[in-house]
């Protein structure tokens, strides 16, 4: 794994095998409490070119977790499901 600066703003990739600016990533997820906009940090999603994979960016962990494409709309990884 390459050494990416966590605390300057940089997370791993497992989709992309790199380093990644997070602030370069497209789609952000806001933090919602009760359906509704609350503060706190955001949350970053990459997908690969078919959108087979995605990879989710939590807040202050320093690498992606990949989900899998479960069904249209769908990804998993048995532990986190990202449902659009």
């Amino acid at each position: 794994m390459a050494d990416c600066l966590f605390k300057n703003g940089q997370s791993f990739s497992n989709l992309k095998h790199s380093c990644l600016e997070l602030s370069t990533v497209n789609i952000q997820l806001n933090p919602l409490e009760n359906g509704a906009s609350t503060k706190g940090n955001i949350c970053y999603i990459l997908f690969d070119n078919k959108n087979n994979n995605g990879e989710i960016f939590l807040p202050l962990q320093d690498k992606g977790i990949i989900l899998k494409k479960t069904v249209e709309g769908n990804w998993s990884n048995g532990e986190y499901n990202l449902i659009a």
